[in-house]
């Protein structure tokens, strides 16, 4: 379903002379992030929702072609700054992160709903990454699977490096986290798909807000507290809990990706419902940003607010008569 939106208004050398700064600023930030990737890694969580955004916001502003010289510059200046510092996996996780905010800007744009903005976001970007991934790994020693796990244990050390310093100082992992490495190789495409889906859904919820601020007309959705996922996506649960409790392997980890993955979509249909009862109780500011704190960051709470999405689905928690994801009539 398209809706017709009314976008910024270029025309005259003002508005004209007001774009190009905006351009340049959105550049400018996106590469200040890919500078902060590149020499504090630690920093790469909150790069997944700032990145994207002076994309998302250009494309969906301007559209084609001067709406693109956002994700376009930032692709060439990061380029040339990874051929510089040779840092070829941060520029691929920085490309992603600028198509991510591409292709969101640009279903905005078209007024498609939201769950189809963030669907065919995260498919093409993770379609795209997985691809990037097998031509470059094809070859490596070890198979796809153990450079994957050599490759997890870089991130691991430089993450924990950059967390304690004083406690690593350069040591080898202990041998609890070498155990899981293997494990979590397998389940990578999963929390790669889920983090994505988290990040793209984040980064729509910042755009938002600052088009809002800038007056700019958004697309005509239902309120971020009323939304859900569609119906059918709990028979894509199900199938995968069958298959977790087969014997093979295989099936296994297939099953424990798929549930990872749509995990990640019925934690946020979970903070909508969360959000909704805030709004509702009229919760005070604070207390709702320590709560969705809370959520994102404790694994705990994070499982209970994910659960508690995936049986919104048969309970209705919200009492929502239409439940299909369809913009306002406002």
């Amino acid at each position: 379903m398209r809706i017709k939106i009314r976008h910024d208004n270029t025309a005259g050398q003002g508005a004209g002379s007001v774009a190009m700064r905006d351009i340049f600023a959105g550049i400018g930030l996106s590469i200040a992030m890919f500078l902060a990737l590149l020499f504090v890694p630690i920093t790469g969580v909150g790069a997944g929702m700032i990145v994207p955004v002076p994309s998302l916001i250009s494309v969906y502003r301007f559209g084609h072609p001067l709406g693109y010289a956002v994700p376009g510059g930032s692709a060439v200046v990061g380029g040339t700054l990874s051929l510089l510092w040779k840092a070829p996996q941060t520029l691929t996780y920085f490309l992603e992160l600028l198509l991510l905010g591409t292709l969101l800007g640009t279903g905005m744009r078209k007024g498609w709903t939201v769950t189809r903005v963030v669907a065919e976001a995260v498919i093409k970007v993770f379609a795209f990454g997985a691809l990037v991934f097998w031509l470059t790994h094809r070859h490596a020693d070890g198979g796809l699977w153990g450079h994957l796990e050599d490759q997890l244990r870089v991130l691991i050390a430089a993450f924990l490096e950059q967390a304690h310093p004083e406690a690593v100082g350069g040591a080898p992992l202990p041998d609890e986290v070498n155990a899981w490495i293997a494990l979590l190789a397998r389940l990578f495409p999963g929390v790669a798909m889920g983090t994505t889906i988290v990040c793209a859904w984040l980064t729509l919820l910042l755009s938002r807000k600052l088009l809002m601020l800038r007056g700019i007309a958004l697309p005509p959705w239902l309120p971020w507290a009323l939304w859900n996922a569609p119906d059918h996506l709990v028979w894509g649960v199900i199938a995968a809990g069958f298959l977790v409790l087969t014997p093979s392997f295989g099936a296994k980890v297939v099953g424990a990706n798929v549930l990872i993955a749509l995990g990640a979509v019925y934690l946020l249909q979970g903070v909508a419902v969360t959000a909704y009862y805030f709004n509702r109780w009229r919760v005070p500011n604070l207390v709702q940003a320590f709560g969705y704190a809370l959520i994102f960051l404790q694994q705990f709470v994070s499982l209970a607010v994910a659960l508690m999405g995936f049986f919104d689905t048969w309970f209705d928690f919200r009492r929502m008569k239409n439940k299909a994801d369809v913009p306002s009539a406002s």
